[in-house]
């Protein structure tokens, strides 16, 4: 426990010693969105206050950027496969290698 104290402070400061600022980010929003969700938000409302507390924590994360979203919600696709395309495509060129 001392030690994650430790760690903790030393994310204030510029060393590598620390947490990143991402990681401390998404662990705050997920810390308030859990306490927000369950304590102040009407019961019928919960799971949507859910879904937007988690999406501030991929965003902080860096796992979904803003373009992505833009993406998204204007049906828009840009002409790069996605990772997990690549990935696909990656895998089967290999297994027929074999």
């Amino acid at each position: 426990m001392k030690k994650l104290f430790q760690k903790l402070i030393k994310s204030f400061d510029n060393t590598k010693e620390g947490f990143s600022g991402r990681k401390l980010s998404a662990f705050v929003s997920i810390m308030t969105a859990i306490y927000v969700t369950a304590k102040k938000v009407p019961a019928e409302y919960q799971i949507e206050a859910l879904y937007a507390w988690l999406g501030f924590a991929l965003l902080c994360l860096g796992i979904v950027t803003i373009q992505n979203i833009l993406e998204f919600k204007n049906g828009n696709r840009s002409e790069s496969k996605t990772t997990l395309e690549t990935t696909i495509t990656n895998t089967e060129t290999n297994a027929e290698a074999k």
